[in-house]
Formats: structure tokens, sequence, C-alpha cells
């Protein structure tokens, strides 16, 4: 009883090995590189979404290299810029926004609500980084109107206590004259 089973321990363990092998020997799909493509095969939305996380982390060096690398004629490619240029800085995300929308619909179906997203992300990224500088703006606008009141108010401030001083005065007249009465 022992020994079958370590028999069939052995026999499943030399399967196992085997499709590891076996595995490593097939040949890649097309597309499923390191550079996403839009051919359509099993790997395709999984090598875009993997290409995305490398670009969202990725520095300043592997943007300028995988730029290199990436031409700029094919729709696939525009793609590719895109999602490299939106992780870039501010001033990349207009023109990764065209690429994203020339390129959307030439992807496959598969393909495309990812890229949608993608760039509905962006998007909203460029929105919240205009709003941020008009908020900027406008805090700017806002001290200078606070301070235009604080002005205001010291003014009026000064203007009342020259009037109580007069109003004091003109009290202190009154009194003598009711006194000599």
């Amino acid at each position: 009883m022992v020994s079958q089973m370590k028999t069939t321990l052995v026999l499943v363990g030399v399967m196992a090995l085997a499709g590891c092998q076996s595995l490593s020997s097939e040949s890649i799909p097309a597309g499923c590189g390191e550079i996403p493509t839009y051919a359509d095969n099993v790997c395709l939305v999984d090598s875009w979404v993997a290409f995305g996380l490398q670009a969202q982390r990725g520095d300043d060096d592997w943007r300028e290299q995988t730029l290199g690398k990436v031409g700029q004629r094919r729709m696939e490619q525009k793609a590719v810029r895109a999602l490299v240029l939106s992780w870039d800085g501010p001033g990349e995300w207009q023109y990764a926004s065209n690429l994203y929308k020339a390129s959307i619909g030439s992807a496959p179906a598969r393909l495309q609500p990812l890229l949608q997203q993608w760039l509905n992300e962006l998007e909203e990224r460029r929105k919240l980084y205009a709003q941020r500088g008009t908020g900027a703006s406008q805090q700017g606008s806002l001290h200078n109107d606070t301070q235009a009141l604080k002005n205001e108010n010291q003014k009026l401030k000064q203007q009342l206590k020259e009037m109580s001083d007069k109003l004091d005065a003109l009290t202190d007249i009154e009194r003598t004259i009711n006194a000599r009465d």
C-alpha cells in the first residue's frame, strides 16, 4: 500500500516536472512580449495591464528608453506611447489624451474598454490638475481680498476713533457751557 502511494507520488512529480519543462519550451505568442501590441491573442489584455503597471511605476529613464523602442505610425504604437506619456508629467497629458483618442477605435474590441478607462482616468487627472491651478489662483485672490478687507477694517477703526474723539470733545464743550449757566 505504501509502495503504491510512493509510486503514485513519484509519477505525479515526474508529470509535473515534465509539464513545467514543456511549458518553458513553448513559443510565446505574438503580442505577449515586453511591449504590447494589438495582436488579438490569449495575452492581449494581460500584456496591456502589465505594461500599464510598468508605465505607472517607471521613472523618466524607463519612459525615455521605452519611447525610443516604440514607433509612432501604427495605432498600437500610438496607444503604447499614450500609456507611457499618461504617467509622465502634466505637460505630456494633452498629447497622451490625443494619442489615446486616435488609437482606441482601431484597438481589438476586448482591449477598447481598458484603453477607454485609461483615457477617462487621464482626463480626470487633467481636470483635477487644472482645478488645482485655478484653486491656487483663487486662493491667491482670496488672500488679496482678505488683505484688502483687513486694510479697509483698519481705516474704518481709525475713522471710528477720530469720530469718537470728536464726540468726546463736543461732549466736554457741552458740559462746559452747561456748567456756566
